[in-house]
């Protein structure tokens, strides 16, 4: 059983840091010509499609456990804080910002978490604390180093991504809803993906087209999006903060190395620089919380 655990804790991990990191370019490249809201509702319904699929497959009796409870409200809570709130922002923020920046917005995730634990009362330590203060001045610069207020504007919504994915993080894990895993999984992307359609509406967007769906980066982003919920939610009950966002650190590497090689995404020398000192705060914050 332990051998098992650990090669999926290992796969869900990787999942995380690799497809986790791709996302972030081609979601940038996908933003160029398609509305973020359509991304953001092409992703939710293709991902909810495809674990609704693995659900019939893996545990199709499980559909016959669902309550309409109070047990339903933590999931919906963090479904709607993933998405469409968390998404919406993302791939908003993702078409005025090259994707390796908005990785490394997500880079503070690490330090979130240390400073939610010191909320709660648990005392970080003084090697957590140095981290948090350079991965807070690093993304001091990465808002002050862009010229123009759109730019600006994009940090600042992949800023608001990260807090309503940390925050939806911390519901999923305080509140166990009984359910099996890829039940629970897949009942917070179609609740994301109702709160989507609801934001569509209302928005005023244009009408999902063909040439959307089968563009190449969405399908990508689709396959990427199921199999990032599966993995994070899958192994976030199993293991230490510091690694289950350990994702962060390495994300931003893979999203610069993709968005470099296929999409001829480019940053400047300031952005670099922070991005460099924002890894290194993060690094600290992990080191520490994996000591601990």
């Amino acid at each position: 059983m332990s051998n098992r655990l650990n090669r999926s804790t290992i796969f869900g991990l990787a999942v995380m840091w690799f497809v986790g990191g791709g996302i972030y370019p081609f979601l940038s490249h996908a933003a160029e010509s398609i509305d973020p809201i359509n991304i953001v509702l092409i992703r939710a319904w293709g991902a909810a499609l495809i674990l609704l699929t693995a659900v019939l497959v893996m545990a199709p009796k499980s559909l016959r456990q669902i309550r309409f409870d109070k047990t339903l409200i933590p999931i919906v809570i963090s479904s709607l804080l993933y998405s469409p709130l968390c998404s919406m922002t993302l791939a908003w923020s993702s078409s005025r910002v090259p994707g390796a920046i908005t990785a490394l917005i997500y880079s503070t995730l690490p330090a979130m978490s240390i400073i939610f634990l010191a909320i709660k009362g648990q005392r970080p330590s003084p090697l957590a604390i140095s981290g948090v203060v350079v991965a807070s001045i690093a993304v001091i610069f990465l808002i002050g180093a862009p010229q123009g207020e759109v730019q600006i504007a994009g940090i600042i919504g992949a800023l608001v991504s990260t807090f309503a994915w940390f925050a939806a993080t911390e519901i999923w894990i305080k509140y166990e809803t009984g359910y099996p895993l890829i039940l629970a999984i897949f009942l917070q992307v179609f609740i994301g993906a109702l709160g989507a359609t609801v934001v569509h509406r209302v928005s005023n967007t244009p009408s999902v087209t063909v040439s959307d769906i089968t563009n190449p980066s969405i399908i990508f982003l689709v396959a990427a999006l199921a199999s990032q919920y599966w993995a994070y939610l899958g192994i976030s009950r199993q293991v230490s903060p510091a690694l289950l966002t350990s994702f962060a650190f390495v994300n931003p590497l893979v999203a610069g190395i993709v968005g470099y090689f296929a999409f001829q995404q480019r940053l400047g020398g300031v952005q670099l620089l922070a991005g460099a000192i924002l890894l290194i705060g993060v690094y600290l914050v992990v080191r520490s919380e994996s000591r601990n």
